[in-house]
């Protein structure tokens, strides 16, 4: 059964998984439209909060930014509290989570929270979609692939790309990355956003194999029953 490795770009989505000795891969608008076009496979493995918290930080959040360390720590972001996912503007998301948590909500949050708000509205409404789709983070599972330490060098910059290069090639067939990075329209997806869906699919596999670490271990569930970890 197929495996896909997912992660937020320029189209909504893209998602990546392997045909024979190569990689496929498609840009999709929206969860729903991802998940239904991979209804058999095995693991979703997705770059989003899943399993929110009614108020206080993810245990999940907490514990990734320690494993990854060091400077790219920033790079996990506080999930939101589940209350303001309705939220229109971002002063308004904002106010009600500083009303509801103590914290603010800023701008960069505030970009992906349509993206939080599809997958938390899918995963709730289908049990199928529930037992596919996990949450990873591709700073997590990179700092696996590097022995534990968080890739320090920013992943859009040369040397962040070339570090993360060199850890996908150990795992896959550096060819068939580079030809997968040469078809992938930069309109649909950026370069990091290809590395990222490559580590979240390296992640899927382990999972659907039974190899695959959470944070934290074992996962915790909202008051939805959504898995609250985030795995490598």
């Amino acid at each position: 059964m197929t495996c896909v490795g997912v992660d937020g770009a320029k189209s909504g989505w893209i998602g990546v998984w392997r045909q024979g000795e190569a990689f496929a891969f498609e840009a999709y608008p929206d969860a729903v439209s991802l998940q239904t076009s991979h209804a058999a496979a095995a693991v979703i493995a997705v770059d989003v909060p899943i399993g929110l918290a009614d108020a206080g930080g993810r245990t999940a959040d907490r514990e990734a930014r320690r494993f990854v360390g060091g400077r790219r720590a920033c790079s996990v972001f506080s999930a939101p509290v589940r209350g303001i996912l309705d939220a229109a503007s971002q002063p308004e998301a904002s106010r009600r989570h500083r009303e509801i948590d103590g914290r603010g909500f800023g701008a960069q949050a505030f970009g992906i929270l349509p993206k939080v708000r599809e997958w938390d509205s899918l995963l709730r409404s289908s049990a199928h979609a529930r037992a596919q789709v996990r949450e990873v983070h591709p700073e997590v599972s990179f700092a696996a692939l590097n022995g534990g330490c968080g890739v320090a060098d920013r992943k859009k910059s040369a040397s962040g790309q070339g570090t993360r290069m060199r850890l996908l090639s150990a795992i896959f067939d550096e060819a068939a990355i580079g030809c997968l990075l040469s078809r992938v329209p930069r309109r649909r997806a950026a370069a990091d956003d290809v590395f990222d869906a490559l580590v979240a699919l390296w992640t899927a596999e382990r999972i659907a194999a039974g190899h695959a670490r959470s944070l934290p271990s074992p996962p915790e569930t909202d008051l939805h029953g959504l898995q609250r970890a985030i795995w490598y």
